[in-house]
């Protein structure tokens, strides 16, 4: 596991430099996509990650995967990660990134979760409702938790709006507690 304070440093100079190209949105999905990779293909990840791969081999074979699909800017980022031994920083760099984006474009991450799937048209009105209140643009990630029995939660920020059944349960026996014991 890598430290968060290199990734942020890569993160801060690679969104200066993409602000200053104005390729943000294009670096961001070339992150996207190569920490994708990371994520889901095994084998990619064991080879970039491995300590037995040479540099330059890693160099070599990531600028044949990659060098005609992402930026320039992009690939200098992940030849620089690679040259100094920074693989293991790769997700944690888009990670970083995605918060310098939304942080400059004002944008709010929220966690969607619910017992059920919520239809496209719901999850629309949702952002829609969310958008007007909150006075800006949210991005939200949508997770089943089946746990919830129904109803939905949305965490943004240090907040959680929890309208899910298992919470308005779990506030209601607080009350009761609360009453049981202010009576004694």
């Amino acid at each position: 596991m890598t430290d968060h304070r290199v990734s942020r440093r890569y993160a801060q100079a690679l969104f200066s430099a993409a602000v200053n190209q104005n390729v943000v949105n294009a670096v961001e999905d070339d992150l996207n996509a190569i920490a994708g990779m990371l994520e889901t293909n095994e084998e990619f990840r064991n080879f970039v990650i491995a300590p037995y791969t040479g540099r330059e081999e890693k160099i070599r074979i990531s600028e044949k995967l990659f060098s005609d699909r992402v930026t320039a800017l992009t690939m200098q980022v992940i030849r620089l990660m690679l040259v100094k031994r920074r693989e293991d920083a790769i997700i944690g760099v888009r990670d970083e990134f995605v918060i310098l984006r939304r942080a400059q474009q004002g944008v709010i991450f929220a966690v969607v979760s619910s017992a059920y799937e919520i239809e496209p048209k719901q999850k629309k009105a949702l952002l829609a409702k969310l958008e007007k209140t909150l006075g800006k643009t949210v991005e939200a990630e949508f997770k089943l938790e089946p746990q919830l029995v129904g109803g939905i939660k949305v965490a943004y920020g240090n907040y959680v709006l929890d309208g899910s059944i298992r919470g308005t349960l779990s506030n209601l026996r607080d009350k009761l507690r609360h009453d049981l014991l202010r009576q004694q």
